[in-house]
């Protein structure tokens, strides 16, 4: 039985679209979403940017300055949400918690879907800076080959890339 349903997404583009299949997978179920987005740490180039604006110091992201970021990221996330869910679908209510976690993206999945005792987790085939749409992203990849939770994985529709490709 699917009681909980682990969304993880990169906020890329095709977004919406993965969201049809969250609300329809949520809704046969009557099941619990939670949307989890992953913040890769910045490294020495987000470093760099961050001295350079301020003007020297301490070059180094601040846990505060990560907490601010996330919440910015978080609140971006639930606009995308609600203006998705407008048009009146229960979907919405069905999202239990939105949460926005610094790490890297395959590890963030696997630790939140061992969190919130996911029973399904759902993911694009690929994010936005897959080369070939025919290959699988490496986040997808590597969850696919790591996880104990079963994924229910969306392709990337080539009708879908071609109306992205439009915008």
């Amino acid at each position: 039985m699917i009681q909980t349903i682990l969304f993880a997404t990169d906020m890329g583009l095709h977004t919406h679209y993965l969201l049809h299949h969250v609300n329809e997978m949520a809704g046969q179920y009557k099941a619990k979403v939670v949307v989890v987005h992953a913040m890769e740490p910045p490294g020495c180039l987000g470093d760099a940017l961050v001295k350079s604006y301020q003007g020297g110091g301490n070059s180094e992201l601040t846990q505060e300055g990560i907490s601010r970021i996330a919440a910015g990221v978080k609140t971006r996330i639930i606009d995308i949400l609600e203006e998705e869910f407008m048009d009146g679908q229960q979907g919405l209510s069905q999202i239990r918690d939105v949460r926005v976690v610094a790490g890297k993206p395959v590890e963030v999945i696997l630790q939140e879907a061992r969190h919130c005792d996911a029973d399904l987790i759902i993911l694009g085939s690929h994010g936005q800076d897959t080369a070939s749409p025919h290959l699988l992203g490496s986040v997808t990849s590597r969850v696919l080959q790591t996880s104990r939770v079963p994924i229910y994985m969306v392709p990337l529709v080539r009708s879908y890339r071609h109306q992205i490709a439009a915008c």
